[in-house]
């Protein structure tokens, strides 16, 4: 994988045009996309990446396509109120935000990042038209698409068929034991001030050795209480996302019924 998680190379006119207000440049020139997968020297079999910002914006597929032709493109698809949540929950630690997830949804707060912030927690999760440009574009050979509920519920298959996908040897098996991303959140304000300013992580992650940096989150955050999901919220997401989930189905012939019930 690159040497960045999310070089956000295909969509980078786009994330700087918008503006958004994580700041995260990712990686504008050839040059510098290229030097990304320099360690890999042409010995492995399968290199990639993971911007996530790709499946959001209209132009990325056909770019993607007309620089690499042949690339095997991976989905992952949550169910989107949850999605919504999770993604304004990581971002309300990271001090990217500080309107109520409530405000954003019903459209109360004037913020000048607003509309922003709807089209991070809201928009990216109207799925049919974003995964339907990659259908139109790819052949399905090339396309891998998974629902996040699947994938977490068998996770030894789903590691099967990604490496099926992509070619190479189905004989190896990570560990699966170990929890990614799961939620937490600063034990007090000033942990949550602290932990929000984006150049104080980034200057403790260049001064902690990697194999501290669990322990030192450990002590800022905690996994104890999982955020406040308001009854309002998730059924205004709900209206919000029906439409789209019933035409997902269709699309990938799939019952997503879990998604609306």
């Amino acid at each position: 994988m690159s040497a960045i998680k999310e070089p956000n190379y295909f969509s980078y006119d786009e994330t700087i045009r918008q503006n958004l207000y994580h700041k995260e440049k990712g990686v504008g020139d050839l040059a510098g996309y290229k030097k990304l997968f320099a360690e890999a020297n042409g010995q492995y079999k399968a290199v990639g990446e993971a911007s996530v910002s790709y499946l959001f914006y209209p132009s990325v597929p056909g770019r993607i396509r007309q620089m690499v032709p042949e690339a095997k493109i991976i989905m992952s698809l949550r169910n989107p109120v949850e999605r919504a949540f999770s993604h304004y929950f990581m971002e309300h630690k990271l001090g990217y935000v500080n309107a109520t997830l409530e405000d954003i949804v019903l459209k109360k707060t004037t913020h000048k990042y607003a509309h922003l912030w709807y089209q991070q927690y809201v928009e990216l999760g109207l799925y049919y038209e974003q995964v339907k440009r990659y259908m139109e574009v790819f052949p399905k050979e090339q396309l891998c698409i998974f629902i996040y509920d699947e994938l977490s519920e068998n996770m030894h298959d789903s590691i099967l068929r990604v490496f099926e996908f992509l070619g190479i040897d189905t004989s190896y098996m990570p560990e699966l034991e170990g929890r990614y991303n799961t939620y937490s959140t600063p034990r007090n304000k000033l942990f949550h001030l602290l932990y929000s300013q984006k150049r104080l992580r980034t200057a403790a992650r260049s001064l902690v050795p990697q194999k501290s940096i669990e322990a030192i989150k450990n002590i800022f955050l905690t996994r104890d209480k999982g955020g406040e999901k308001k009854q309002e919220v998730i059924e205004e997401l709900r209206r919000i996302y029906l439409p789209d989930i019933q035409r997902l189905e269709n699309l990938l012939h799939k019952n997503l019924s879990k998604w609306y019930e």
